[in-house]
């Protein structure tokens, strides 16, 4: 009973511990941004205040749920065992037929945007000879077919270019050498991209819900208010499927396939180093767990060694891409350079970021409708409901799922000047698996759903009329 006791004992300290140290460091960090850096605007500190204390709701309640993942008896979503048995038996949807309605999709959405762009324009051509319509001025699409058209260069404005990661663009001038046109392969790449990266997100839903909450999560995905740019000439689509494979590689213990996934995703955009996360999560639950019946085995050993190195791979993709910055440039951080110099990007707090998003958004209030609500108000509505999002789901979902999470938020969501808030938010492959998690409910689930496509329309509205939708 003593013994009982005493380690409840050290398992309460330690949660304190855990839990005290990172919010010290948060609220100490915020007090710093008020006293230094914070912009006058009161709306702004109050929006940064809330996004500091959603954010430290969510690791208060995530530290339980790590402390539970690294036992020997894990915590594991409601229905995990029900998914399971759900994924052996109730397979109703195979492969063939589900890309096939994913697919679908995402030609009714072409035809969607051509319809929106017709009220604009009136008739000016076909479908197929509108297809710039997903490659507008000023958006991102424009500089990758520029880098699989021109490849990176030393000189000129082009110079700036550096900063946009490889994989995406090599693969686009690989399927040029097919269709010989830069924008077809372009949409070509990102929409196979994404009917994949739908399907295998689906997959993994499964191994942590039944085939109805796989479902939902799958059609979250198809109707988060952004997930149109999954068909734009973007890296998004490539890097949610190399993001969603490399973790359904490590939940399967496929660890050398999610390392060398893990290195892909890594050098189709930054965040993709964040995968490790996840991965190293798993892969220290798994040993944890295994550890008291291998503890003299050596192959057990020798697996779960190879199995760490293998981890090492994801942030080599990154190594890659630095490579790739000093054969161009002479300067392997040369991309930062840029970032700071054209693009005002640095690394800061993402509640600073808020704080700036909400000031642009109150001083263009009179001025400009259109940079208001395609730009400032999409970020500012994704900034706050992602986070309530996965705190409403945090019980139904796995560990490492809500790790990777808050470490892309403070990351991505930290950048000294965001632009693309909803795109990048809608990469995030949690995201669609929350929203499938807490809406079990058909009456919350059909209120969700009509939410979802009434600002999906109008969020496309706004990107083919050219509303600063980034």
């Amino acid at each position: 009973m003593q013994q009982s006791t005493a380690k409840q004992d050290v398992q309460f300290w330690k949660r304190v511990l855990f839990t005290s140290v990172p919010l010290i460091v948060l609220f100490s960090a915020f007090a710093e941004w008020v006293l230094t850096d914070a912009p006058h605007d009161p709306l702004a500190i109050i929006a940064a205040a809330i996004s500091a204390f959603l954010f430290a709701l969510l690791g208060i309640r995530f530290i339980p749920q790590w402390m539970a993942a690294w036992s020997r008896k894990p915590w594991l979503p409601v229905r995990a065992e029900i998914g399971r048995r759900s994924a052996r038996k109730q397979r109703m949807h195979p492969f063939v037929q589900l890309v096939f309605y994913l697919a679908l999709l995402r030609v009714l959405l072409f035809i969607l945007a051509y319809l929106i762009y017709l009220l604009r324009m009136g008739y000016v051509g076909g479908l197929f000879d509108n297809l710039d319509i997903w490659n507008q001025l000023g958006t991102d699409s424009q500089h990758y077919l520029n880098i699989a058209e021109n490849g990176y260069v030393s000189t000129g404005d082009d110079r700036l270019l550096i900063v946009f990661f490889p994989l995406f663009p090599y693969l686009v001038r690989l399927f040029n050498f097919v269709f010989d046109n830069y924008l077809v392969s372009g949409l070509v790449v990102s929409n196979l991209c994404w009917v994949f990266a739908a399907y295998l997100l689906y997959e993994l839903a499964l191994m942590d819900t039944d085939r109805k909450g796989a479902l939902r999560a799958l059609k979250y995905l198809c109707i988060l208010p952004a997930s149109f740019l999954f068909s734009a000439p973007l890296s998004d689509s490539l890097f949610l499927l190399l993001s969603v494979a490399c973790v359904l590689a490590v939940r399967k213990n496929i660890y050398p396939l999610a390392g060398l996934i893990g290195f892909l995703a890594a050098f189709t955009r930054m965040p993709g180093i964040l995968l490790f996360v996840p991965a190293c999560f798993e892969l220290v639950g798994t040993i944890i767990r295994e550890a008291p019946e291998h503890a003299k085995d050596s192959r057990w050993k020798w697996r779960m060694s190879a199995n760490a190195v293998s981890l090492l791979f994801i942030p080599l993709g990154f190594v890659l891409y630095l490579f790739v910055n000093y054969s161009v440039t002479g300067n392997p951080f040369m991309f930062l350079v840029y970032q700071e110099s054209n693009w005002h990007q640095q690394l800061g707090w993402f509640f600073g970021t808020m704080a700036t998003i909400v000031n642009s958004a109150t001083s263009s209030f009179s001025d400009n409708l259109q940079l208001l609500w395609g730009l400032w108000i999409p970020n500012i509505v994704f900034l706050f409901a992602s986070l309530g999002i996965v705190i409403a789901a945090q019980n139904k979902l796995r560990a490492s799922n809500v790790a990777y999470f808050i470490a892309y938020y403070v990351i991505c969501m930290g950048a000294t000047w965001l632009l693309s808030a909803p795109r990048y938010l809608t990469a995030a492959y949690p995201l669609a698996l929350a929203l499938g998690a807490i809406t079990e409910k058909k009456s919350v689930d059909r209120f969700v759903t009509i939410v979802c496509v009434i600002l999906f329309i109008l969020y496309l509205f706004a990107f083919v009329n050219q509303w600063y939708v980034y």
